[in-house]
């Protein structure tokens, strides 16, 4: 797999004057194209990305689970089919805060890739269950895994991202061979639901443009998911543009 995937993911900030300096500046400065790289803005500056993303791809930071209808406050794959070409699943602040259970993920990676947007599952372990060894992260991860991925989910329309969660945000990222352990995981538990399909694995924490170099020389990372690093348009610039 010779794409490697940049996901920027700038959460709840910038309202919508700096989300258009923001785009406005990235662009001018990112040279590297070969990459895919992936804008996921508040939903205030949708619109305004999908008009103006030139050679990035746009993607919404989450999806509700129904595709129309009694959802106030949400929005619906059928909504943004349109603009966005990936979505934000499962994400750790998503199943902390707002109490989402692996059904209601599984639902969400169906209707999104029912309505031709690819979904990007989030999974990761918290610090507890990281500090008892690697056959507890190994079960945390391979539950998150069979539970969100249902017989419907079609695998050539997928990626998955590993975020630790005691890594977002913290400072601390994974190590690569942390990193690389769980990423076999994964894999494994796709190899059982279908070994046909290659599904792009992704890490995602504390990741920065100091150590987003390291990530890239892995062999089996296919991309990084940026947080607080993204929202700077001069330092994700530099991290899209290595090499």
């Amino acid at each position: 797999m010779s794409k490697f995937y940049i996901l920027a993911n700038l959460k709840m900030n910038k309202s919508f004057d700096q989300s258009v300096k923001y785009l406005e500046s990235l662009s001018k400065k990112v040279t590297n194209y070969d990459d895919e790289i992936i804008l996921f803005p508040s939903n205030i500056s949708l619109e305004y990305f999908s008009r103006n993303i030139g050679k990035f791809k746009l993607g919404i930071q989450d999806l509700d689970f129904r595709n129309e209808g009694q959802g106030t406050g949400s929005i619906a794959a059928s909504q943004v089919k349109n603009l966005c070409d990936y979505s934000l699943i499962g994400h750790s602040e998503r199943r902390q805060h707002f109490f989402e259970n692996d059904e209601i993920i599984s639902r969400k990676i169906n209707i999104s890739q029912k309505n031709n947007i690819t979904p990007v599952l989030c999974v990761g372990e918290d610090l507890d269950t990281r500090n008892k060894g690697f056959s507890e992260v190994e079960k945390f991860i391979s539950n998150q895994i069979n539970k969100a991925i249902s017989e419907e989910t079609d695998l050539r329309n997928i990626m998955i991202a590993y975020e630790p969660i005691w890594a977002i945000g913290t400072g601390k990222s994974a190590s690569i061979i942390d990193i690389e352990e769980v990423i076999l995981i994964i894999k494994n538990c796709l190899e059982k639901i279908s070994k046909q399909f290659i599904v792009p694995i992704l890490y995602g924490g504390s990741v920065s443009e100091k150590n987003s170099e390291e990530f890239r020389k892995s062999k089996k990372i296919n991309g990084i998911l940026v947080g607080s690093a993204s929202l700077d348009s001069e330092i994700l610039s530099k991290i899209i543009n290595y090499g």
